[in-house]
């Protein structure tokens, strides 16, 4: 029988590093499993599949299962033994970041990519990857497209986009910066065609770049945002990765 363990959600987790290689053995295993699990009064059944397991996958679908989420190189599927079963959604959103740095002649740090739908510039930044917290992704992002080196000082506003990639949304957070170094030298060459340090009033009266970025540097220039706050006490089972509070407020915790 596939082994497995409990979730929170009256069902159960196949193992996926149990998994047989052999089909014929998957199968009896399998079947063993759903008939135990579903005596057991459970509701949901998560199973996790990597790519050199793609072969299990309709097997599991012909037994009912249907997809849930996936990653580069596995698939997760489930199996509603209880037609109104409640399982956590799938992730909506995209997660991205643009950085608003300054130089100490209050030069703008821009950027103009190889592909990109108009010969504007735009601000560096990009995808925030999976576990990584805003405040490194922004610095990462900011040298590979510039070769700044930078520290992240706090957030100073978002948006959101629907529907942006893949069927999901977009929420793309705004992060001032301060530049330690000044001179360019760029990293993603393959991405990054231009960077340059650009006058603040050039940048938004220039109509090649996009009306969105032009009015962010307009309005948030001289703006105050969310600092970067380390909470005590946050380490039990629900930790935040990052919690950010309005710079003008007390930081006491009542």
């Amino acid at each position: 029988m596939l082994a497995y363990q409990f979730d929170n959600y009256n069902g159960v987790i196949i193992e996926k590093q149990a998994l047989p290689n052999d089909q014929a053995q998957f199968i009896s295993q399998f079947n063993d499993m759903l008939f135990v699990v579903k005596a057991q009064g459970k509701q949901l059944i998560w199973f996790t599949l990597c790519i050199k397991n793609a072969a299990f996958i309709q097997i599991a679908t012909d037994a009912g299962f249907v997809f849930h989420n996936c990653l580069e190189d596995e698939i997760t599927l489930i199996l509603r033994i209880k037609k109104d079963a409640y399982a956590p959604f799938v992730p909506t959103h995209s997660i991205g970041a643009g950085a608003l740095i300054f130089n100490q002649q209050q030069q703008i740090l821009v950027i103009r990519e190889k592909i990109a739908m108009h010969s504007g510039f735009k601000l560096p930044g990009g995808h925030i990857e999976l576990g990584e917290k805003i405040s490194e992704a922004i610095v990462r992002e900011v040298f590979e497209e510039t070769g700044i080196q930078s520290e992240f000082v706090g957030l100073q506003g978002f948006a959101s986009k629907k529907v942006f990639r893949f069927g999901k949304s977009n929420i793309y957070f705004l992060c001032r910066l301060n530049a330690l170094t000044d001179q360019i030298n760029i990293q993603d060459i393959d991405e990054i065609a231009e960077a340059k340090w650009c006058d603040v009033t050039e940048f938004i009266n220039d109509t090649n770049n996009s009306v969105f970025v032009r009015e962010i540097v307009k309005t948030l220039q001289y703006q105050q945002g969310f600092q970067l706050l380390e909470l005590p006490e946050n380490n039990s089972a629900y930790k935040k990765h990052e919690v950010f509070f309005a710079a003008n407020i007390s930081n006491k915790l009542f």
